[in-house]
């Protein structure tokens, strides 16, 4: 049995983060919605990205999560049209301990072109690489 080992209660899942790349023309930022959801107002958008393709704001719908054995893979659609779509998926690595913690990660760009492809990858793929604060945040039931 290895005493190094990080008891699984200490490892969470990361559900506040502003990141940003070296140039900051790239922002990702996740803040959870508060407070209850009343009916006839808007829908909170929690996941913001600021980049080329503009501010968009994305609603707990819209945000795919994945858990994988390198952290979790929060994905969202940037752009989709006929000529194409843009995918952006952010690697979020899970935080041992409460608090905050300064992290590096990363971001993939995947373009897929609205043309038919014939021969080839259907995707092409950008990398950005991210830093910022990230944390757990634990909401009180009032």
């Amino acid at each position: 049995m290895s005493t190094a080992a990080t008891p699984a209660a200490l490892q969470l899942s990361v559900n506040q983060f502003q990141l940003a790349n070296h140039s900051s023309n790239i922002k990702v930022s996740y803040s959870p919605p508060e407070g209850p959801i009343i009916v006839g107002q808007p829908a909170k958008t929690p996941f913001v990205y600021s980049g080329p393709e503009g501010e968009l704001r994305f609603s707990e719908a819209q945000i795919t999560r994945d858990d994988t054995p390198i952290g979790t893979i929060w994905s969202v659609v940037l752009t989709q049209s006929e000529a194409g779509s843009t995918t952006l998926a952010l690697v979020v690595p899970p935080v041992v301990g409460y608090g905050s913690h300064h992290i590096g990660t990363y971001a993939v760009k995947a373009r897929k072109s609205g043309s038919p492809v014939i021969v080839g990858a259907v995707f092409t793929y950008e990398v950005e690489h991210l830093k910022g604060d990230a944390e757990f945040v634990r909401f009180l039931a009032q």
